[in-house]
């Protein structure tokens, strides 16, 4: 289901395709409510929507259009209240229109004078007329080929929000699978490469999902973690630091004071001492991890 990120994502690319076309797109939400609009207005769309006459009808004109795509569920190519081309394309999740791209302030490939006697009628209203067809003349011309091009590129846009919102969804999917992991796993021997294996993706992937959810490499999470756990058991047994080590998943007891050193600033002995009853705590604290020991062995 496409969310606010995807819109967001979708406003973006439909501002590509304008740069790209010079047509003008819009986004609204199955409220009728304007999610993006490309900030270019003809200069004919311009003087109309000067006018408070104009404006409203401008805007009864496009929630009109997009209650018929919501309701029908296809694409529609109409004339506007101004007589200008537009077409509505919905956005449909599950049977359901979401939303609805508009595109248009258009022409067609008639002869102007002849779509100037049309655009004149359903411009009756407007009280410079003059000015009106002169900003009428330098509408953008489209053909049909080029309409329907933009109609297509336009619900290929559609298709890349949602396969970056998936992707999106499964990369969050992924890092909640990782931690879960880690968190359950930490007291056993593990490398990258056993992390790779469980998430089912390449170390390249693993490294990236890492960063961009926990700012951590692979191992630097496993280590973050392991230390945790080996604070709360120093503080809650009377276990050995070579015992505790071992049941965090680092057998090598001078390997574990180095590595909880990093993290906290004092070995795991004066950990123990400094936070018993009456003295104030040893620990100074999450220090950044030391990138030398991310390439942890696996023991």
């Amino acid at each position: 289901m496409l969310n606010e990120d995807d819109f967001q994502r979708l406003g973006r690319l439909l501002n590509h395709l304008f740069l790209c076309t010079g047509v003008k797109f819009s986004l609204m939400d199955e409220q009728g409510r304007e999610l993006y609009t490309s900030s270019f207005q003809a200069p004919f769309c311009r003087l109309i929507m000067q006018e408070q006459a104009g404006l409203e009808r401008c805007l009864r004109c496009d929630r009109r259009a997009a209650e018929v795509v919501r309701k029908s569920r296809a694409s529609m190519e109409y004339v506007c209240h101004a007589g200008l081309y537009e077409v509505a394309l919905p956005v449909v999740e599950r049977g359901e229109t979401v939303a609805t791209i508009l595109f248009g302030q258009m022409i067609d490939e008639a002869p102007r004078e002849e779509q100037w006697k049309r655009v004149s009628r359903c411009c009756s209203w407007y009280p410079d007329m003059e000015a009106l067809h002169q900003a009428f003349l330098s509408l953008r011309r489209i053909s049909s080929q080029q309409m329907t091009a933009c109609r297509e590129v336009a619900l290929a846009c559609v298709s890349e929000a949602r396969l970056q919102g998936l992707q999106a969804t499964n990369r969050r999917n992924d890092a909640l699978v990782l931690q879960n992991y880690v968190d359950t796993h930490y007291m056993q021997p593990m490398d990258s490469d056993r992390l790779s294996r469980v998430l089912n993706v390449g170390k390249t992937k693993l490294y990236a999902l890492c960063r961009e959810h926990f700012q951590l490499t692979p191992m630097q999470m496993v280590a973050r973690r392991r230390i945790a756990a080996a604070k709360e058991l120093l503080l809650s047994t009377s276990e050995s630091i070579r015992a505790i080590a071992g049941m965090v998943g680092i057998p090598d007891e001078n390997y574990f004071t180095k590595v909880f050193k990093v993290h906290t600033g004092v070995t795991p002995r004066d950990f123990r001492k400094g936070s018993a009853p009456g003295q104030p705590p040893a620990e100074m604290g999450e220090n950044p991890v030391n990138p030398s020991f991310d390439k942890e062995p696996k023991i």
